[in-house]
Formats: structure tokens, C-alpha cells, sequence
């Protein structure tokens, strides 16, 4: 209220001046021009009122709401080759055509790609137990829908990649 104080008594001010005017200047015009002027004395008084209480609430404190919501950054979405990976591990696990047309190219290329440092080419030698999932002539399986990859075999293949 205190500083808008001044502003409220400068429009009152001047709205009693042209008030004044008017009503000399246009007599006719007296009972409209009243009214208007009571009008904005009303507007005037219930911003002064509003203003007077909004400077008493207490300022910025969270409302319940607001402390309710968890505060911190949000949990970051995964990335999309991670979600597109663990999809592809899921089907090659339900069925063989998975296993063999979606994982094994992406297992076959860790593979050649941890023996390339190390100056080797893929064959049974460099990846043991491995070689007959990764061999690169490996037929296609002739029963599409028959079960794919058990995880505990899956999980050492990828043990025997991380090892290379």
C-alpha cells in the first residue's frame, strides 16, 4: 500500500480536477460525469484494499502443494539405443529368428571389435565357447519361433566378450 499510496492520491487528485471541469464545462453531462467519478473512487478504494492486504500475507513461503513435489533434478530418460538394445536382448531371448537376426550382429561387432586391438581375428581359438553363437556362417535357425538365447548362456557370452 505504501507505494502505491502516492499513486492512488495523484489519480485521485486528478480525476477530481477533470471531475470539476467537467461538470463547469459540460452541465448537462453533471449526472454522468458523477457517476463515473464514484465509479473510479470505487476502483480506487479496492486497490488500495488489495494492495494493502497482499503486502500483510506472508511472503514467498511454498504452499503445501509445492512442497509436496520432489524437489532435485528429474530422472534423466534413457537413451534410445539403450531402450532399442534391452528390446532386442528381450526378443532374441523369446525366439531363435530374434537371436539370430538382431542380437548376434550386434554381438559378432563387440567381438571383432575388442580383437582388432589386440591385432586378432575372430575364429574358435580367440573366442572359445563363443565361437559356435558368433561364427559368421552360422545357418539360419529352420524353426523361426523356437526359444532364443537362455539368459544364464547369454550372460556368459557377454562375461567371455568383456574378458577379450
Amino acid at each position: 500500500m505504501r507505494r502505491h499510496l502516492l499513486d492512488l492520491i495523484l489519480i485521485w487528485v486528478g480525476s477530481t480536477v477533470v471531475l470539476g471541469y467537467m461538470v463547469l464545462s459540460e452541465p448537462s453531462w453533471r449526472s454522468v460525469i458523477v457517476r463515473i467519478y464514484i465509479l473510479l473512487l470505487g476502483v480506487l478504494a479496492l486497490f488500495a484494499l488489495f494492495t494493502s492486504t497482499t503486502e500483510r500475507l506472508p511472503g514467498s513461503r511454498r504452499s503445501p502443494f509445492d512442497a509436496a513435489l520432489p524437489r532435485g533434478t528429474p530422472p534423466g530418460k534413457p537413451l534410445p539405443e539403450v531402450e532399442r538394445m534391452k528390446r532386442e536382448v528381450a526378443l532374441a531371448c523369446a525366439t531363435s529368428y530374434d537371436l539370430h537376426a538382431r542380437l548376434i550382429p550386434h554381438l559378432r561387432e563387440i567381438a571383432n571389435a575388442r580383437l582388432e586391438r589386440t591385432g586378432r581375428i575372430a575364429g574358435p581359438e580367440t573366442l572359445g565357447a563363443s565361437w559356435e553363437l558368433l561364427r559368421p556362417d552360422r545357418p539360419e535357425p529352420s524353426d523361426r519361433f523356437a526359444p532364443g538365447i537362455k539368459e544364464a548362456e547369454l550372460r556368459s557370452v557377454v562375461d567371455a566378450l568383456a574378458r577379450l
